[in-house]
């Protein structure tokens, strides 16, 4: 374990927060429903929900009250901030106005206040941010309801709620009012499944256990969560409720966070991958821009503007594309926290003078 501002951090966590955020930049650089695309979009947001799961320590958080203040501040802050960034900076680029002004503002404002996947704004990914607020609200109160109830009863509404996210877009077309559930909740409660598991896998100590055969579990779990994922079905994705079968869905899913996790392991001991973990969040919302930016400076030496998952030239052109993105999140990351000191050493010095 390491230290971050006074609090224990798990090594390996943040590790594998930073494999599933460059997997992350990388499957949104890929051209769509190619393998590599596949796979990646089989486990990497599981992966993530999983991660959450491992840290979750709802009995910590207080009252009902209390922790949904503590989440709502830990997670719709952010959210909100990103999507005024978002607009902002989309305002201030003329290429990017030009796209924002061809959509209605009601559009707009309904996918980022109701469905809470803002669109055109190039921060969609954030959806992840609102879905986890209500994962975690979902969670906290099935442990207050379960949480000490016998094991059978445990399992059967954790399957239950696994099998009702799995079959959720048969459900949303008969909604009264818009297509999906609103603020995600419909991912939400596939979700909830990997959250739940990553907060037993971490009462069962897991990453502690993981770490005698971790070169073992890796490769293993890689070619299972292949074979149920991309070898027996193809495409799937949790943002949209895209998925297959249950068994096999949350199959691949585990076995490729559990090979994530196994790399984790074995290189815990990377400050790089520790750093990028550690600032993932910041990372994970400047993604697209960070995309963008490098291939339109691929476009003023080329004269050829290439779109994510559209028109990329190949898995290598793709990858060369994702080093230099997450280069410029990484340096992203490390102006934010240069400001964030120097903001918290001047409130520390307005305190003291006070």
């Amino acid at each position: 374990m390491n230290r971050e501002r006074g609090k224990e951090r798990i090594s390996e966590i943040d590790a594998a927060r930073g494999f599933a955020l460059f997997l992350t930049v990388f499957g949104h650089v890929l051209m769509r429903n190619e393998l590599w695309f596949n796979w990646i979009f089989s486990f990497h947001m599981p992966a993530f929900f999983f991660l959450s799961g491992m840290t979750f320590r709802p009995e910590k958080a207080g009252g009902f009250g209390t922790f949904v203040k503590s989440r709502f501040k830990k997670r719709l802050v952010p959210y909100f901030a990103a999507i005024a960034a978002g607009a902002g900076i989309c305002l201030l680029r003329p290429a990017y106005r030009a796209v924002l002004l061809q959509f209605d503002w009601k559009y707009l404002a309904v996918w980022a206040l109701y469905y809470a996947q803002p669109k055109e704004l190039y921060v969609g990914q954030v959806w992840f941010l609102a879905a986890l607020f209500v994962t975690e609200i979902l969670a906290y109160g099935w442990l207050r309801l379960f949480g000490k109830r016998n094991l059978l009863i445990r399992g059967y509404t954790i399957l239950l709620i696994a099998w009702l996210g799995n079959q959720i877009s048969r459900i949303n077309p008969y909604l009264p009012v818009g297509h999906r559930l609103p603020w995600k909740l419909d991912a939400a409660l596939t979700a909830f499944v990997f959250l739940i598991l990553g907060y037993y896998a971490a009462q069962c100590r897991l990453i502690e256990r993981l770490r005698r055969c971790a070169w073992l579990v890796g490769p293993l779990c890689t070619c299972l969560s292949y074979y149920f994922g991309v070898r027996l079905f193809g495409y799937t994705n949790l943002c949209d409720c895209v998925y297959s079968p249950a068994p096999y869905y949350y199959m691949a899913a585990l076995c490729g966070t559990a090979a994530l996790l196994s790399g984790a392991s074995i290189c815990r001991n990377s400050r790089f991958w520790q750093y990028c973990g550690r600032n993932s969040l910041v990372m994970f919302i400047a993604q697209t821009f960070a995309i963008y930016w490098v291939l339109e400076a691929v476009a003023a030496v080329t004269g050829v503007m290439y779109t994510p998952m559209a028109d990329i030239p190949g898995d290598k052109f793709a990858l060369a594309v994702s080093v230099c993105a997450f280069a410029l999140l990484l340096a992203f990351a490390a102006l934010w926290n240069r400001c964030c000191k120097m903001i918290a050493a001047r409130a520390g010095k307005a305190k003291k003078m006070q």
